[in-house]
């Protein structure tokens, strides 16, 4: 007599399948972007004191001295200005020169001593747009954004409103998570200056940021259009596409970012899991298995892999499997034990497929050998053993399984059915029952307890 659902424990397992259908093809995908390098510092290089005239002047004691630095700011020898500001109190300066001082520090990047003289500046001179302009990069700088906004509008307010402005009060903006802000202060930016790459990439971010992926989509392409080799729009435009549900553009994006040079170990693992989702699973195959190296040196790609390799087994799709498990060979020392021991299964899969079951015994004592809680090598290989009537070491496989408690069901039916080819019908009612208890929902299970019931009554 057998089980009536006994093919359920045959030597392909079946949870890991489940596993894959459940992660590896619905599991929200994500593409990894490089973040904008933001050059705001560039635009605020400290003025000679000559220009400085229009908002601060110069006292007239101070003008040897701003003729002395002169030649020295034109020539940017910062270390050599802030050495002359040395030599003098702050104290007996006027407002421009603090602001230049403070300018000096800032481009030195000794931001507290920068706000410091921006500070005293503005205590001379309160509405001194420029020393405020300065002081939003100390705090931008200090990722102070609260600070940085605050005297960014006092200098809006004061009338300097260009496009570097703007764009600075949108970037603070979208780091305090306030999207929609943002993209307005980008917009304004871009009014000014419609040509600025930067303003450009942060609205597009702002947009992301703000969920309006349709206006994010149109000003991408946009910028596709002016600039068609730039891996991280093409990245950028695969990851809207995610959003949007659209995974064939998604797709079709990150093969492009691949093309241009994007190597990255999640956006190579991303691409791969879309294939398998598209059902291109040669194509996922190949990529992973080409930058095995770099997928294993990672905990969370080896995940994937070993998410790809069960929606192969449950495909049957041996031949994938086989060169996936067959690169993952190259590279054990690298892979945790655990994971050694999950892959090993696949191996052995592929192993049974070809009729291997020599070798497919051997992958799983491996496995069990490099992670005794798997529990669907120990079910696996304790099935094998029982199809070879070897029932001694199969009921030892199957108790050791039964401990675990996510397969003592599976476990506890393969000792019955051991117990049924034994004609040990008691013991075999017995384990069908702890199944029942278990699992009230098994009406197989049910079916075959009254089976066995009317079995042993006739034999009686």
């Amino acid at each position: 007599m057998k089980l009536v659902h006994s093919k359920a424990y045959a030597a392909i397992m079946v949870s890991a399948c489940l596993y894959a259908q459940s992660n590896s093809t619905h599991a929200e995908l994500h593409i990894k972007l490089q973040q904008p390098t933001w050059e705001f510092l560039l635009h605020n290089q400290p003025q000679p004191t000559t220009e400085l005239s229009t908002q601060a002047q110069l006292a007239s004691s101070e003008s040897h001295f701003a003729s002395k630095i002169q030649p020295l700011l034109a020539a940017q020898k910062y270390d050599a200005v802030l050495k002359a500001f040395n030599e003098r109190d702050i104290k007996n300066d006027s407002a421009a020169l603090r602001q230049l001082r403070g300018q000096i520090l800032l481009s030195m990047q000794r931001t507290k001593e920068a706000e410091q003289a921006l500070l005293a500046a503005i205590e001379l001179m309160p509405n001194l747009a420029l020393a405020h302009r300065s002081l939003s990069m100390v705090y931008m700088v200090e990722k102070n954004y609260v600070a940085a906004s605050k005297h960014l509008r006092k200098t809006i307010e004061l009338g300097v409103a260009d496009a570097q402005v703007y764009g600075q009060l949108a970037y603070v903006n979208l780091q305090q998570g306030q999207a929609a802000s943002a993209v307005a202060g980008y917009q304004y930016a871009l009014l000014l200056d419609s040509d600025n790459q930067q303003w450009q990439q942060g609205l597009l971010y702002a947009l992301i940021n703000s969920q309006a992926f349709d206006q994010a989509q149109a000003l991408l392409e946009g910028m596709l259009q002016a600039n068609p080799k730039d891996t991280n729009l093409w990245l950028q435009r695969g990851q809207i596409a995610l959003k949007q549900q659209r995974p064939q553009q998604a797709l079709s994006s990150l093969e492009t970012a691949l093309v241009l040079g994007e190597n990255n170990a999640d956006n190579i693992a991303t691409l791969a899991q879309l294939h398998i989702q598209s059902g291109s699973a040669n194509r996922a195959v190949t990529l992973l298995a080409n930058n095995i190296t770099k997928m294993v040196a990672n905990n969370n790609k080896i995940e994937v892999i070993d998410q790809v390799c069960a929606w192969l087994a449950y495909q049957q799709q041996w031949q994938q499997l086989a060169n996936l498990t067959q690169a993952l060979q190259k590279n054990t020392n690298n892979i945790p034990a655990h994971y050694r021991s999950r892959f090993a299964v696949y191996a052995a899969q592929v192993a049974q497929s070809n009729g291997k079951t020599k070798h497919a015994t051997k992958l799983l004592e491996e496995a069990v050998n490099n992670d005794p809680s798997n529990g669907e090598a120990l079910l696996t290989l304790a099935n094998i053993l029982r199809s070879q009537q070897r029932t001694q070491r199969a009921n030892l496989y199957y108790i050791r399984a039964e401990a675990l408690a996510d397969y003592k069901e599976r476990a506890l039916l393969g000792r019955a059915q051991l117990e049924i080819d034994a004609n040990n019908y008691p013991e075999a009612l017995r384990l069908l029952r702890l199944v029942a208890q278990l699992n009230p929902a098994r009406t197989d299970v049910l079916a075959n307890i009254q089976s066995l019931e009317n079995l042993v009554r006739n034999r009686s």
